[in-house]
This record gives structure tokens, C-alpha cells and sequence, in this order.
């Protein structure tokens, strides 16, 4: 066994060299989705900042991974990744790393076992290291979606007060643009820094600005911005006053988050009743212990 085991790692580091060289020789093909979104320059999504050419490692694998096969083969989390400020190759790189480790994890401990002289059949580590980096590469999806859902949470609580600011701006008689153009200069958040975003990519697009919050709705998969959107609408095109129409719309999602919030309250409460009892199990037996041994003696 302890024979077979180096000529097991040169096979495998052989392996992978021919299959890195093939796959550097192969022509780059381009994902027909990223094609179709690049011809497709009147999206508003498309008008932001310029993407910043990757510089980490994590970055570089994801690149070269998501050139040679396509990021539909991957099916990342785009939504996700974009409402977080991930990007497609960091996200594919790290997902590279943690089914690399994975993958390598059951190679140190079949070397462990060599060493110590006790030994595994190659089919058990063979298996365990394709599990884990099956486990390993759907870790970091599952970590952005967690993340995604905090930030929406986030982005929801910020756009009450962006609603609420809105409809003083209108209160002051301001117009539907210039409403919204001044309630989301207000905030310095990495939400209104969103908000700003739409509405200068409207801008440039020559589009209203509530399409551009309409459509940064769909990106994120926040639809409590769609509907300022639409009230912002109504008063752009009708003249409508809508003062009264934000201040509820505010103080809906006030109470819909004041509800959410005691939902997970009440959650984290329930789930902490079993640690807390076994806790005075234990406390109750380390002092009840020494009475009842005394007891039983006598």
C-alpha cells in the first residue's frame, strides 16, 4: 500500500496537467447569454460602472472557467451575486478553491493512515473526496443566498425611508424627477448608492427615472422598490398627487417588516429553549450528583 501510494499521486498530478494543457488549448468560446446581453445595449442594467478586470486568484480561475465553458454551465446566482456586489468569476473562483479542498481532503487523511501504517482501500478516500467536492463547490451558493437575503432585508428597511423622503420632496413641490433625484442623494448607504445608480443609468438611457428603479426592482428581486416606482410613475404622467399614496406605501412596509422582524425574534426565541434546558439539566444533575451519592452510602 505504502508502494502504490506515490505512484497514485503522480498518476493523478499527470492527470491534471494533461487535462489544464487541453483545456488551454482549446479555442475560448463565448457564452451565447453574455453575447445576447451585450448586443442587447439598451438594457439599463448595462449603462453602470465598467467591469474591473479580475486581479485576485480566486478571480483569475473564475475568469478562465467561466471563458472555457460558459456561465450557463455554471449557473450562478446572478440576482444574488449582483445584489451582494459579488462578482461571476470571484464567485466561480471560490467555488474552484472550496471543491479543491474537498477534493483534497481525503488525500491527507489517506496519507495519515499510510503513515501510520494502518491503511484504507483507494475506492473509500475516491468516494469521500468526490462528496466533499461536490459539498465544497455548493457552499458558496449557499453562503451568497444567505447573504442576499440579509441584504434584502436591508435594502427593504431603507427603501421605507426612501418612500418617506420621496413624498416630503413632493410635499415641497418638487417634481416626480427632481423627487427622486434628491431623496436619493440624501443617504450615504450602500442602498441609496444603488438608487443613485438607477437613476443616473435612466438618465443616460434617456428613460424616466422610475424605469430605472423598475428595473433595478427585477434586478435585485426587491419588488417593494417597484412600488414607488409605480407611484413615481403616476405622478410623472398624470400629474397625480401622491403624498398621501407614499405615506401609507411607507408605513405598509413599516409594519410588514415590524412583523418580520418579531416572526425571527420569536423564532430565535423558540430555538433556544432546548440549549437553555438542557443547560439546567446538567447544572441541576452536577449539584443534585454529590447529595444523591451520600443519600445511597448512608
Amino acid at each position: 500500500m505504502i508502494a502504490s501510494a506515490p505512484a497514485l499521486l503522480a498518476g493523478a498530478a499527470v492527470g491534471g496537467g494533461l487535462v489544464v494543457a487541453v483545456a488551454g488549448l482549446l479555442p475560448a468560446r463565448a457564452d451565447l447569454g453574455d453575447v445576447m446581453r451585450r448586443l442587447d445595449a439598451g438594457r439599463v442594467e448595462h449603462l453602470g460602472a465598467p467591469a474591473v478586470a479580475p486581479t485576485g486568484l480566486f478571480d483569475k480561475l473564475g475568469l478562465r472557467l467561466l471563458t472555457q465553458v460558459g456561465e450557463g454551465a455554471v449557473r450562478l446566482p446572478r440576482r444574488e451575486l449582483d445584489l451582494i456586489g459579488r462578482s461571476p468569476s470571484h464567485h466561480v473562483g471560490l467555488k474552484i478553491g472550496m471543491a479543491l479542498v474537498g477534493l483534497l481532503m481525503p488525500t491527507f487523511v489517506l496519507l495519515g493512515t499510510i503513515v501510520l501504517g494502518t491503511g484504507l482501500p483507494v475506492a473509500v478516500p475516491a468516494i469521500g473526496a468526490l462528496a466533499l467536492a461536490t459539498l465544497f463547490w455548493m457552499l458558496p451558493d449557499i453562503q451568497v443566498r444567505q447573504l442576499a437575503a440579509e441584504a434584502r432585508s436591508e435594502f427593504r428597511t431603507a427603501i421605507a425611508s426612501f418612500l418617506e423622503l420621496v413624498s416630503l420632496e413632493r410635499a415641497a413641490d418638487a417634481g416626480p424627477i427632481e423627487a427622486l433625484a434628491r431623496a436619493a442623494s440624501v443617504g450615504d448607504g450602500w442602498v441609496f448608492h444603488r438608487l443613485r445608480g438607477a437613476l443616473d443609468a435612466a438618465e443616460l438611457a434617456g428613460i424616466p427615472p422610475w424605469e430605472g428603479l423598475r428595473q433595478l426592482s427585477e434586478d435585485l428581486g426587491v419588488p417593494e422598490l417597484g412600488a414607488p416606482a409605480d407611484i413615481m410613475a403616476v405622478a410623472g404622467e398624470e400629474g397625480a398627487a401622491v403624498y398621501s399614496t407614499l405615506q401609507a406605501q411607507a408605513a405598509s412596509l413599516r409594519g410588514a417588516l415590524l412583523t418580520e422582524a418579531q416572526a425571527e425574534a420569536n423564532t430565535a426565541s423558540e430555538k433556544m429553549i432546548l440549549p437553555v434546558s438542557l443547560l439546567v439539566i446538567i447544572m441541576s444533575s452536577f449539584i443534585a450528583y454529590p447529595m444523591i451519592i451520600k443519600i445511597m452510602s448512608s
